[in-house]
């Protein structure tokens, strides 16, 4: 963390006080030590020297040398005060904020500490890319086994700009249900004090990524959603492949325990060969038809709409789907040996409604719009029977959260500040209006 102007005025003006301080220690030190020196003079003369049977200082003495004497310490001591007080005054300000950013600091460092003991397992480095929630088991209604999956955990990296600080702690508080973040604060049963869950997300405040790269990243995740989207549409060619991995890693782990040089391996190693080449056949020609579809995106509002609602950047974070789409964050489709677990749908329903018919929910295009821009608000109806319940349930994908944010607690960084200059928030506005047309036309 850089060193803050407050703080280097704030330690020039202790300097100078403590110069002031050590002038005077030591004048009074020489001034005791020559009183000391005087007295030991006076031992057995006690009678002869008392000062009532000395002879007073006549009028000269008085009024020159001693007078004088007297005056220039008088004024030596009203120049120290006169210079000093102003310029403890002057850096009282400077004091003040440094310790406010002092302390600052300290909550940061406290709530990275926090992160890495809790957080980081699952969502990696707090302004990475996002992470994965390994072997979570994953369970039917009745409570019975389906699958150990590996899920997606999402980016935090502009968890601000989605979310206002009351939903962020709200999600902190009280986890999400059906997925792997589990409660947190003390509200809903977990480990950490009030204290505590404001301090990870001062952390979280602090290392938020610039709008630069936020907006780089979800046009990067395009091409991830374009060939997802070729998988979709081909769904025979992606189960085939996806089948054929999951043959290849069977296979694999049988090869593992046979001898290397035994006539079974090389059998099963030249099976393994053959399969693989099938695989990358099948690889090859869904990525040639994922470029199709990035390519088409750029004229086809819809298109692109889809693409940015299953947007795979930063684990999801900036999309739709992990939300609205069943088994988007296991990538459900790669467990189609699995009967129990359904393929994905868009749009259909997960922790998110299902977007069907969303347009009985929202009249125009233009009022869905407002509402992906703003997201949902404690308390407030929304389209035509929604109702806000103040959970961090729905982000706003347009409104830059992150400076109404950075006062909470007071974290000023240089990555915060005028963070929302020149834009709206995760998505800009064209973005948003294509994913309202897309979402339009879900059935």
């Amino acid at each position: 963390m850089e060193i803050s102007p407050h703080l280097i005025a704030a330690s020039a003006q202790r300097q100078i006080g403590y110069v002031i301080v050590g002038i005077v220690l030591t004048a009074m030190v020489i001034y005791w030590l020559f009183n000391w020196l005087a007295g030991r003079n006076e031992t057995g003369s006690e009678i002869e020297l008392a000062a009532n049977r000395k002879p007073n200082m006549t009028d000269e003495e008085m009024e020159t040398k001693r007078l004088d004497l007297s005056l220039t310490g008088g004024l030596v001591t009203l120049t120290i005060i006169a210079i000093a007080l102003p310029l403890y005054w002057l850096g009282e300000p400077g004091r003040h904020d440094g310790l406010i950013e002092f302390t600052d600091g300290q909550f940061v460092r406290q709530g990275e500490e926090l992160f890495a003991e809790n957080c980081a397992q699952c969502h990696g480095s707090a302004n990475g890319e996002g992470g994965i929630a390994a072997d979570y088991a994953i369970v039917d209604g009745n409570g019975v086994f389906v699958e150990q999956v590996d899920w997606k955990a999402p980016s935090l990296a502009a968890v601000l700009d989605r979310f206002s600080y009351d939903e962020v702690k709200y999600i902190l508080n009280y986890g999400r249900s059906n997925s792997p973040m589990p409660a947190w604060g003390a509200p809903g049963g977990g480990p950490m004090t009030d204290q505590q869950v404001d301090k990870v997300i001062a952390y979280l405040a602090h290392e938020q990524q610039s709008s630069e790269d936020i907006a780089k990243g979800v046009l990067d995740g395009l091409d991830g959603a374009a060939r997802a989207k070729a998988e979709a549409d081909d769904p025979a060619t992606a189960n085939a492949m996806y089948s054929l991995r999951n043959e290849i890693t069977h296979l694999n782990a049988d090869l593992g325990r046979l001898a290397a040089d035994s006539a079974e391996a090389a059998a099963l190693s030249a099976e393994i060969e053959v399969l693989q080449a099938e695989h990358d056949a099948l690889d090859d020609a869904l990525a040639a038809a994922g470029v199709a579809v990035r390519a088409a995106a750029d004229t086809d509002q819809i298109v692109m709409g889809e693409l940015l609602f299953n947007n795979p950047a930063s684990s999801g974070a900036y999309g739709c789907a992990r939300c609205h789409s069943a088994g988007w964050s296991i990538d459900a489709n790669s467990y189609s040996d699995n009967p129990l677990i359904p393929p994905i749908v868009n749009g259909g329903g997960g922790f998110g409604p299902s977007l069907s018919g969303v347009a009985d929910q929202f009249e125009t295009a233009a009022d869905q719009t407002s509402f992906v821009t703003s997201g949902s608000k404690n308390g407030i109806a929304y389209g035509a029977f929604g109702q806000g319940d103040g959970g961090g349930q729905m982000p706003g994908f347009g409104a830059c959260w992150a400076e109404d944010n950075a006062i909470l607690p007071r974290i000023q960084s240089d990555r915060i500040a005028g963070h929302c200059d020149g834009r709206s928030g995760i998505l800009t506005t064209e973005q948003i209006e294509a994913i309202v047309a897309y979402e339009r036309s879900v059935d």
